[in-house]
């Protein structure tokens, strides 16, 4: 069961050993599914582009995968900019959200099942257990008259995406409670 201690102007979160691997399962195949597509990172990059940082040569396709839409939706209703908006800032966006959950893997991995998360982590660790929830709620078709856990039978296939929902949930809202009180 997850403790939480305050430690100063951070927060020690005690993992027990279950939670652990499940924590870094979540994070590893999330950072993995935002992983560009390998046939675009093995594309010629243009040396203006490569020199400002942004965008790529070409387009991007709008993920097929409803839950990677979730976290990488279109900007615009209008298809041509939206992609053109995707084309100057999908890598970039894919990337950051890729940091943030290796952040959250780095310190789950070497920290034994304890982790402190200081306050230059919050936004990371935020960012990510928030993408993690958006990728089950999407893949659990959730809605706000969601079905709670007491209502599902023990065999019902959804039950661990569920308490993992749950889990991840009280986590974000430890993490916001404990670094806003200030």
């Amino acid at each position: 069961m997850t403790r939480f201690e305050r430690d100063g102007d951070g927060l020690v979160i005690s993992l027990s050993a279950e939670e652990r691997p499940v924590l870094a399962s979540l994070a590893a195949g999330l950072a993995e599914m935002l992983a560009p597509d390998e046939a675009a990172a093995g594309a010629e990059v243009d040396p203006l582009v490569a020199l400002v940082g942004i965008g790529g040569d070409g387009p991007v396709d709008r993920p097929d995968d409803p839950a990677l839409r979730r976290l990488l939706p279109d900007a615009y209703d209008d298809p041509e900019v939206a992609a053109e908006f995707r084309r100057l800032t999908d890598g970039e966006l894919r990337a950051a959200k890729v940091a943030n959950l290796r952040r959250i893997l780095d310190a789950v991995a070497t920290a034994g099942g304890v982790v402190r998360v200081g306050p230059d982590e919050i936004d990371a660790w935020l960012a990510g257990l928030n993408d993690i929830r958006l990728v089950l709620g999407e893949r659990l078709d959730m809605t706000e008259e969601r079905e709670h856990l007491d209502d599902l039978d023990d065999e019902d296939p959804r039950l661990p995406l569920l308490v993992a929902y749950d889990w991840l949930s009280e986590l974000q809202e430890v993490l916001v409670h404990v670094f806003m009180a200030d």
